[in-house]
């Protein structure tokens, strides 16, 4: 899967993660909660940007955890990535994906190529960039701030060179 787009997902997940996108920031709390999933800001290891967790009560219930050391722009890329392997991996998961600052696993690079392409259209979706283009802003760091996500992540959004 080279490029990935909301469409293409499950028509479960593509309704829950559109419905959010309506307006700048994109709600990641309220995309998570409507897949029936927890977002838990936690004390983890400084190496540790996240972990999607399954509930070894219930084995129904999965947690994304998200380091709260982090800047909060992290925290959002990391709770879209999160969202992005439940969607896309929760089946070769098992009980538990802990993604360290690098974004790396222990899944294939492939799947982390694909949680972090989602997660960019998650967080940064097309048609919110445009509309504050359209709306005459074309600042990369305004852009980055609407959306809230670091200036880094909405450069590679925007295909610039950083």
């Amino acid at each position: 899967m080279a490029r990935l787009s909301i469409p293409q997902l499950p028509p479960y997940a593509a309704e829950a993660i559109a419905r959010h996108q309506v307006e700048a920031p994109v709600k990641l709390g309220a995309i998570a909660n409507d897949l029936g999933v927890k977002v838990v800001i936690s004390d983890l290891p400084l190496a540790v940007s996240g972990m999607l967790v399954l509930d070894k009560d219930d084995r129904q219930t999965w947690t994304i955890k998200v380091n709260r050391h982090e800047h909060r722009n992290r925290q959002r890329f990391t709770i879209a990535h999160e969202i992005a392997h439940y969607v896309l991996h929760r089946d070769v998961i098992g009980n538990e994906l802990v993604d360290d600052t690098f974004y790396r696993s222990g899944l294939s690079e492939r799947r982390e190529f694909e949680a972090n392409a989602l997660a960019a259209e998650i967080l940064m979706p097309w048609h919110l960039i445009t509309q504050l283009m359209r709306d005459g802003e074309r600042d990369v760091n305004k852009l980055a701030e609407a959306l809230q996500v670091s200036p880094a992540a909405m450069n590679i959004r925007l295909g610039v060179l950083t």
